[in-house]
């Protein structure tokens, strides 16, 4: 209940302060926030301001917090799944953070993408170091293609070298590809070669590429120039279709035992909001 209770109230918080902030947005910092939306009452920039900030919510209680996400049969989170939801919210982070970074503040792509990237490149390098592909994976070879993609749109960010276009399409493509485990979640423990896996593994594994596949619509679109708030608009849409696919049309996260009503509030929420930006 307690953990029912503090996502209600993330949300409905995020979304008043995000509508607040609306009216001090930068003049031409966003190219397509004169569209109206699709209804006249929903301001899209201010919609998408507060999705990006939930995700950032949910993104930081999934990785400092894993085992909140214990199933509601009791049983205790074993640390092959506790790793999953780390990097799940690494995904829903990584999301929020592109948004802050792109709509509240106005930064520079490379700025976003390079931080964004940082992390996955500790993560990799933290889970090599502890030769967790041992224990509970995912594998080492999982971890050095995570690294060989990620650390070079850092280096290459930060350093604001010529070839980071290419390193972030690649890196974004990567990231696509990663969303399959939402369509074939036992397929996706095998490919990552899970160990100390359990019945709620496939299910973790699901959600995790539907944030995968989320975060990969907003790098490919972002990469190939389409606009920040456009940008938003795809991921909202690909964030209401991978998580009703993931939450209501996958049997392994039926075991976990999630409340359906709130999970149903992030494909209503990405629906609405990628219908105000994009109608």
């Amino acid at each position: 209940m307690a953990k029912v209770i503090f996502k209600l109230l993330t949300l409905l918080v995020t979304m008043q302060l995000s509508c607040a902030m609306a009216p001090f947005k930068r003049p031409g910092m966003l190219p397509a926030i004169s569209r109206g939306g699709a209804r006249p009452g929903l301001d899209p920039t201010c919609l998408a301001k507060a999705f990006g900030t939930a995700c950032m919510g949910q993104g930081v209680l999934n990785v400092l917090a894993p085992s909140i996400e214990t199933p509601y049969g009791g049983e205790e989170i074993n640390e092959c799944n506790a790793k999953i939801i780390r990097r799940l919210g690494l995904c829903v982070l990584n999301i929020g953070f592109f948004f802050y970074c792109l709509l509240f503040k106005g930064y520079n792509l490379r700025v976003s993408a390079s931080l964004n990237a940082l992390m996955w490149v500790a993560e990799t390098i933290s889970s090599l170091l502890n030769s967790q592909s041992e224990t509970i994976g995912p594998s080492k070879a999982s971890d050095i293609i995570m690294l060989a993609f990620t650390a070079p749109v850092a280096y290459s960010g930060l350093n604001d070298l010529l070839w980071f276009g290419t390193a972030f399409k690649a890196c974004s493509i990567l990231t696509i590809a990663s969303s399959l485990s939402c369509i074939s979640p036992s397929l996706g423990v095998k490919l990552w070669e899970l160990k100390n896996d359990d019945e709620f593994t496939p299910g973790f594994v699901s959600i995790c590429g539907a944030a995968m596949g989320t975060l990969g619509t907003l790098m490919g679109s972002l990469a190939w120039g389409v606009d920040p708030l456009t940008s938003a608009g795809y991921t909202c849409a690909a964030a209401s279709v991978l998580d009703l696919k993931a939450f209501f049309f996958t049997p392994e996260v039926d075991k976990i035992g999630h409340n359906k009503t709130l999970l149903a509030m992030w494909p209503i929420f990405g629906a609405v909001t990628a219908a105000s930006v994009l109608l």
